[in-house]
């Protein structure tokens, strides 16, 4: 009796484990499949694309900005081509925001190089001390550290090249710092230069360390400068670089188990994280005060005024980790995107509508004008209000993703 009571309960247990996988039997590993195809081609396409073209444009500024020191002299045709790779390098940068996690946050990179507001009173104070200008023009990048830290990155150079929107003239560069908070202190264009030459190089050696620590192929030379000269990192605790533990996402060493792990990851701690950003601290901090609250030095951006372009990139680097590539207008057939449709999400083409929306708000607000100017604007509220409702559907999507 025992033993025939010890089949049935085996027989029910193998027609249980039937009737579950009856369902489906390869859905689970046809989405797996999916879902780490999409990883595979987001991790090449996007990120690795994206900082390899940072690296290059940060390479080319600080050789720009170190033959200008050397000229001593600066024509109109030098300071336009500087604007010109810096607004290329910015570009770059803005669109690797939806992959913040990672080494831009693991190393301090993000607000190393990305910091505002510039603290331009301190700065005036910096440039306006011989010793540091003698040290800055010695040492380069060894020495941004007697600026503060308020001072470095982007913002530091911006505040020097550009100007109410425009490219510093010659004539500016060749003469004595205007702007109020240097007054009476006698900053010269050339003390300028060599400043900004040596937070080119302090930005170019951390766009390097932003490729080495992704991409396991990244340029021998730069990472020997970062790891070697720099000593800084370019891999993870488990030897790993950061791109290559989402490609092995579910193997020993990575910090992913599996591949709707990884993809929501991207979703929230990516794509979601910088929406969350863009709409509600970087428009939504200078939209939502008093007039007598506005400092327009908080905004970022704002001496080239392209803060309404660097949210658009900000938006585009979302889309082009959804759809697999750098400069991608629709889904690969290999993609977070496709995925969702494949799917059947119900929510998939609401998705891809309110990416379109964000990004048209922006366009349509950077057509009236520059964010600095307006930040009260009606244009702007709209793209509050349409990045946040994309945010909401990534997050949806995340939620989804992880419970399959």
């Amino acid at each position: 009796m025992k033993k025939i009571c010890n089949l049935l309960l085996a027989a029910a247990f193998i027609l249980s484990a039937a009737s579950c996988n009856s369902l489906d039997p390869s859905a689970e590993t046809q989405q797996d499949k999916a879902l780490k195809a999409a990883v595979e081609q987001y991790v090449p396409g996007v990120i690795y694309k994206i900082y390899g073209n940072l690296a290059d444009a940060s390479e080319t500024l600080y050789n720009q900005l170190s033959a200008m020191k050397a000229s001593g002299s600066f024509t109109q045709s030098q300071i336009d081509q500087v604007c010109a790779t810096f607004l290329e390098a910015r570009k770059w940068w803005e669109q690797s925001e939806a992959f913040l996690y990672g080494a831009a946050t693991a190393y301090g990179i993000d607000p190393h190089i990305d910091s505002w507001p510039l603290d331009k009173d301190k700065l005036a104070k910096s440039l306006s001390n011989a010793e540091t200008i003698a040290d800055l023009d010695e040492e380069g990048a060894g020495a941004v550290d007697e600026v503060g830290a308020a001072s470095l990155g982007f913002h530091g150079i911006e505040f020097i090249i550009f100007r109410d929107g425009k490219n510093r003239t010659a004539a500016a560069l060749n003469g004595i710092e205007d702007d109020e908070a240097f007054a009476g202190r006698n900053v010269s264009g050339k003390s300028e230069i060599i400043f900004a030459a040596a937070v080119a190089e302090d930005l170019r050696n951390y766009c390097f360390e932003l490729q080495a620590a992704w991409d396991p192929d990244c340029p021998a030379q730069r990472v020997a400068l970062v790891e070697d000269e720099l000593e800084m990192n370019t891999t993870m605790d488990s030897g790993l670089t950061y791109g290559e533990n989402l490609l092995e996402t579910g193997n020993a060493g990575s910090t992913y188990r599996n591949w709707s792990e990884a993809i929501s990851s991207i979703l929230v701690a990516g794509c979601s994280n910088i929406c969350n950003e863009v709409a509600n601290t970087k428009i939504g901090t200078a939209h939502y005060v008093s007039s007598s609250d506005y400092d327009p030095d908080y905004i970022e951006s704002p001496y080239s005024k392209k803060s309404y372009q660097d949210f658009k990139d900000n938006i585009l680097s979302i889309q082009y980790s959804l759809y697999g590539a750098q400069g991608a207008v629709s889904a690969g057939s290999a993609s977070i995107a496709a995925f969702l449709k494949d799917n059947k999400w119900d929510k998939a083409d609401e998705l891809e509508s309110a990416l379109a929306a964000a990004v048209k708000s922006l366009d349509d607000a950077m057509a009236k004008g520059a964010f600095v100017d307006n930040p009260t604007s009606a244009e702007a509220e709209t793209c509050i209000m349409r990045i946040n409702e994309l945010d909401a559907l990534l997050n949806d999507a995340a939620d989804w993703i992880s419970k399959l």
